[in-house]
C-alpha cells in the first residue's frame, strides 16, 4: 500500500493494522488517510491471485497506475482491467467472496503514478500545500502521468547505488585509488570510455599513486592477466573509433553505459570461451569470471526482476474477465537459429515457415548473429557475432559466439510473446537465458539426432552420452518441443519427456518448383550422362552419418552384376572426397544445386535413393516425391514415415546392403512399377504447402 501525509502516531497505528488489509482499509478510511494500492499486477512473492486482486478491486478506489520501476507492460494492462470493470462484475466478485465495496461506483477506479526517480508521478491541478495536493488525489482529480521502467534505467541506478557503496565502504582501503574509481564510475554512468582520462587527470592519479590511467591496470604491470589484456584491446585506436560510433551518437546516459558495458563484456565473454575451448590453462579464468558478473549482474537482475510473467497474466485475466488481452496473445515471435544460409532442412523449414508467416501477416522474426547474412526476403535480426569458430568433424557448420546482452535487450524492447529455438548451439543458449530472463514461453524444434551424429563421426559411445545428456537438459527446458516424426516422439518420450510437451512439426514443401513437369532427359549431359542407363539421385549432406557407405557397396555390387544404372550424388560434405576417389569412382557427383536446377535434377531422375539413419524427417524424400520420383527409405529414422512401401516407394532394412540391392533392383528392372510408384508419389504430397504447415505450426502454441 502507497500512503501519504500521515503523522507518526498514524505511522505507529499502521505498523499494527498493516497485518490485517480488511482492518488496514477501515483504518485508512476512518482517518480519511490518502492511499494507494502499488503496481497490482506486480506479484512480490508470487503468491498474488485472481481472488486477491477482486477483494483489493471491492476494498479500495486508488490503484497505481503507472509505475516508473516496473514493465509498461503492467501498466497497460492494469489501466485495461480496471477500465474493463462494470457494475455487474463487481456483483460478480462480490457474491463470489461475500465482500461488499467499501465505496461508491466501485468500478471506477482512480489511478496514480510514482517512482523513485520522478520519471513516473500523480498530476493535479494546481495545489498551494501537500494537504490541497493531496485532497485533489483522494478525490480523484488527479492523472498518472510520467514513464514506466526499463531494465537500463533500473540497472543504471544499481550502477550508481554500487559505485557510492563501494566508495563509502572501502574508503580508506581503495586509498588513492578511490579518486581513480570515482572518475571510472562516473565516466561510465555517462556512457564514455572509462580507460581514457586527460593529461591532467592521469597526472593526478600518478601523484596519488596510481601506477597506470587506465581501467583495468590498477595492479602493477608485470602482473600478467586478462584484465591487462582488455585494457591492451580497448587502447586500440579501431576499437576506440568503434567506442566512438556506438556511444557518443545515443542520448541517453544509461543506453550509453549499457553499450559501453556490452562492449566489455562481450570482448570478456569472447576470451573465456576461446581459452575454454583451447584448454589453454594459462590466464586467470576465474578473474574474467568474476568481471563478467560485476559488469553484467545488474543488467541481468533488472531484466529479469522486471519482466512481466506472461503466463501469470493470461491466467489472471482468464479468470477475471474470461478475455486475453491482445497484448498477452502469442502473437509476436523471434525464431532463433545457428543456420540460415546452410543448405540443409534447418535453414529450408526457417526461411520457408518465416515467408509463409510474412505472407500471412504473421509478426515472426528471425534472429541470428552472422559476420555476413545475404538473406533479404524475410523478417530477420542479425546481430554482429563477437566472433565465429567451426565445429570439429562437422566443417560446414560455422557456429557464432553472440553478442548476448544485446540479444536480451532486443528481445525486451520489442515485445516478443515466444520465443522458437532451432538449435541448440550458442544461439540457442542466448535464446533460452533469454526466455527465462524475462518469463517468456519457449518453443523448441529437434530437427537433427545430434547424439547419432556425435557417435557416427567420433564413434565414441561416451560422447554419444554427454551429447544426450545435453539435449535432454535442453529441450527439458523448453514449454514445448517440436519433433519431426512419430517414431523420434515416442524415442523422447521413452527418455522421460510429457507426451503433452511434444508435438509433430508440420511440414511444408513448394509443389509447384518440384514437379515432374520440371523433367528433362537432357538435364544430365553437362555432367556426363550414361546413354540409357536408369538414373539414381541422391540429395543431401555428403557425410558419414547419411549412411552412404551402404549406398556405395550397394551401387558397386549392381554395377557389377552390370545393371544398367547411373548414381548422381547432389550436395556437398567431408566424406566427398573419400567417395569420390575410393568407394564411387563411377557416380557423379555434382556439387550444390539450388532452385530449378535442384528442382529439374529431382525430376530427371528415375529413383531417388536415401539410406540415411540419422534424419528426422527428410526434406529431400518429399521433394522426390513430389516431383514423381519414386524413393528408397531406410526403416530407422523419419524418412519411413513419408513412404507407403510398395506403393510410393519402398523401406528396406537399415545398414542392410542385401536389402538395398534388392529394393534398387526391383525398380530398375521393372519400369511399370517404377512409373506406378512416380504417380502415387506426387499424390502422396500434392496437398502439403508451406502456408497450411505455417498456420499449424503457429496456432499450435497459440494462447
Amino acid at each position: 500500500m502507497l500512503v501519504w501525509g500521515i503523522t507518526e502516531a498514524q505511522h505507529h497505528d499502521i505498523s499494527v493494522f498493516r497485518s490485517n488489509i480488511f482492518e488496514l482499509q477501515k483504518y485508512f478510511a476512518s482517518n480519511s488517510i490518502a492511499h494507494a494500492v502499488a503496481h497490482p499486477l506486480y506479484s512480490v512473492n508470487g503468491k498474488l491471485d485472481a481472488s486477491h486482486l477482486e477483494r483489493l478491486i471491492l476494498l479500495f478506489k486508488h490503484f497505481e497506475g503507472l509505475n516508473g520501476l516496473r514493465d509498461a507492460l503492467l501498466s497497460e494492462l492494469a489501466i485495461k482491467l480496471f477500465g474493463d470493470l462494470t457494475p455487474e462484475k463487481i456483483d460478480e466478485f462480490a457474491n463470489r467472496h461475500d465482500l461488499s465495496p467499501t465505496h461508491i461506483e466501485p468500478w471506477k477506479k482512480i489511478l496514480v503514478g510514482g517512482s523513485d526517480d520522478a520519471s513516473a508521478y500523480t498530476e493535479t491541478p494546481k495545489a498551494k500545500t501537500p494537504a490541497e495536493f493531496l485532497a485533489h488525489v483522494s478525490a480523484g482529480r488527479c492523472e498518472a502521468k510520467g514513464q514506466s521502467g526499463t531494465p537500463l534505467a533500473l540497472s543504471h541506478g544499481f550502477y550508481n547505488t554500487f559505485s557510492g557503496f563501494i566508495q563509502d565502504r572501502f574508503h580508506e582501503k581503495l586509498g588513492p585509488g578511490g579518486a581513480l574509481l570515482e572518475q571510472v564510475f562516473s565516466r561510465f554512468m555517462e556512457g564514455r570510455d572509462p580507460t581514457q582520462f586527460t593529461l591532467r587527470e592521469k597526472a593526478t592519479f600518478v601523484a596519488q599513486g596510481v601506477l597506470s590511467g587506465k581501467i583495468f591496470e590498477l595492479a602493477k604491470p608485470a602482473n600478467v592477466s586478462l584484465w591487462n589484456e582488455l585494457s591492451r584491446y580497448f587502447a586500440r585506436p579501431e576499437v576506440k573509433a568503434k567506442i566512438a560510433r556506438e556511444v557518443n551518437v545515443v542520448a541517453e546516459p544509461e543506453r550509453r553505459a549499457f553499450l559501453l558495458a556490452n562492449i566489455v563484456s562481450e570482448q570478456l565473454a569472447f576470451r573465456f570461451f576461446q581459452k575454454f575451448i583451447q584448454q589453454i590453462s594459462g590466464g586467470n579464468l576465474l578473474e574474467s569470471v568474476q568481471a563478467l558478473v560485476v559488469i553484467l549482474s545488474p543488467y541481468i537482475y533488472a531484466f529479469h526482476s522486471q519482466a512481466p510473467s506472461r503466463p501469470w497474466l493470461r491466467e489472471i485475466f482468464r479468470q477475471m474477465t474470461g478475455i486475453i488481452p491482445e497484448v498477452l496473445r502469442n502473437n509476436k515471435r523471434a525464431w532463433f537459429t545457428d543456420t540460415l544460409e546452410d543448405v540443409n532442412g534447418v535453414a529450408t523449414t526457417i526461411r520457408k515457415m518465416t515467408a509463409a508467416a510474412k505472407a500471412a501477416g504473421a509478426e515472426l522474426t528471425v534472429v541470428t548473429a552472422r559476420s555476413e547474412l545475404h538473406v533479404t526476403d524475410i523478417p530477420i535480426r542479425n546481430f554482429k557475432p563477437i566472433g565465429e569458430f567451426e565445429l570439429p568433424e562437422y566443417e560446414l557448420q560455422k557456429l557464432s559466439f553472440p553478442p548476448i546482452l544485446r540479444m536480451l535487450d532486443y528481445i525486451q524492447r520489442e515485445g516478443f510473446n515466444e520465443i522458437i529455438i532451432s538449435t541448440p548451439g550458442p544461439i540457442g543458449l542466448t535464446a533460452l537465458l533469454a526466455a527465462k530472463m524475462l518469463n517468456l514461453q519457449t518453443s523448441g524444434i529437434y530437427h537433427t539426432d545430434f547424439p547419432q551424429y556425435v557417435r557416427i563421426l567420433t564413434d565414441d559411445s561416451f560422447l554419444e552420452s554427454v551429447a544426450w545428456r545435453y539435449m535432454h537438459w535442453f529441450y527439458g527446458q523448453l514449454d514445448i518441443v517440436f519433433v519431426n516424426s512419430e517414431e523420434y516422439r515416442r524415442s523422447w518420450i521413452s527418455r522421460g519427456f510429457a507426451p503433452e510437451k511434444l508435438k509433430i512439426l508440420p511440414r511444408g514443401l513448394d509443389t509447384a518448383l518440384f514437379s515432374p513437369e520440371r523433367r528433362d532427359p537432357a538435364f544430365w549431359t553437362k555432367f556426363g550422362e550414361a546413354n540409357g542407363a536408369i538414373r539414381l539421385l541422391y540429395v543431401g549432406r555428403i557425410s558419414k552419418e547419411k549412411d552412404l557407405d551402404v549406398l556405395a557397396q550397394a551401387y558397386r555390387r549392381l554395377r557389377d552384376e552390370g545393371l544398367p544404372i547411373q548414381l548422381y550424388l547432389v550436395g556437398d560434405g567431408p566424406y566427398l572426397q573419400a567417395l569420390n576417389s575410393t568407394l564411387l569412382p563411377d557416380a557423379v557427383f555434382t556439387g550444390y544445386l539450388r532452385g530449378k536446377e535442384l528442382a529439374t535434377a529431382y525430376a530427371s531422375a528415375d529413383v531417388f535413393v536415401f539410406p540415411s539413419t540419422t534424419d528426422t524427417f527428410g526434406n529431400a524424400v518429399i521433394e522426390a516425391q513430389a516431383s514423381g520420383v519414386p524413393v528408397i527409405v531406410s526403416d530407422t529414422g523419419g524418412p519411413k514415415e513419408l513412404v507407403d512401401s510398395n506403393v510410393n516407394g519402398v523401406i528396406t532394412k537399415s545398414h542392410d546392403v542385401e536389402d538395398l540391392v534388392r529394393a534398387i533392383r526391383e525398380l530398375v528392372t521393372n519400369p511399370n512399377k517404377r512409373h506406378r510408384m512416380s504417380r502415387q508419389a506426387r499424390r502422396a504430397v500434392v496437398d502439403r504447402s508451406w502456408p497450411t504447415a505455417f498456420r499449424k505450426f503457429w496456432s499450435a502454441t497459440a494462447s
